[in-house]
């Protein structure tokens, strides 16, 4: 990478700094500053070059990313397909994937490729789960909201289907009046 690529932001060198980066996530609402001090030394920042596979589909790992800086697109191929996918969505600062692996323990559901420059703080499962095994009351609010962003996304991905179905039956329906 050009020195440019490889710059970290200051901001996010220290759990100090980082933290409050953290604290804007709604997967940590409610922590408190320290709590969000600690988990943010628990993980480590990766920088990925455009076009950079981050996970793929079908891999074994329990990682959260979360994008500090930067884009990302989210692929699905689906089982026994022989293509790059189709994709599903883009993801940008702020946001998080993987943290899926965390209840489930199964292989990458989608493919996560950069886009952009990303700079994103990963949070390796297996470190995380050990400190959430040792602070009950942690662990109770992180799958709160975990639960509560899987069930906004859920919603969307309804709002999708329906219209997408919708379109459908438009599409259909014109092509048999043809």
């Amino acid at each position: 990478m050009q020195a440019e690529e490889t710059h970290i932001p200051r901001e996010y060198l220290t759990p100090e700094t980082g933290a409050k980066f953290l604290q804007k996530l709604p997967i940590f609402d409610g922590f408190s500053e320290s709590e969000l001090v600690r988990i943010y030394a628990l993980g480590e920042l990766r920088l990925y070059r455009p076009q950079t596979s981050i996970v793929v589909e079908g891999e074994n790992s329990v990682g959260m990313y979360i994008i500090l800086e930067g884009q990302v697109g989210v692929y699905k191929a689906g089982k026994g397909a022989v293509d790059g996918g189709h994709l599903i969505t883009h993801l940008g600062t702020g946001s998080c994937f993987g943290e899926m692996g965390f209840v489930d323990r199964l292989p990458r559901s989608a493919s996560v490729t950069a886009q952009t420059r990303v700079l994103a703080y990963y949070l390796d499962g297996d470190v995380w789960q050990k400190a959430l095994d040792t602070d009950l009351e942690m662990a109770l609010r992180f799958f709160n909201n975990f639960a509560k962003t899987l069930s906004i996304r859920l919603r969307h991905l309804d709002e999708q289907y329906i219209f997408s179905q919708k379109q459908l039956w438009k599409y259909s329906l014109t092509r048999s009046m043809e």
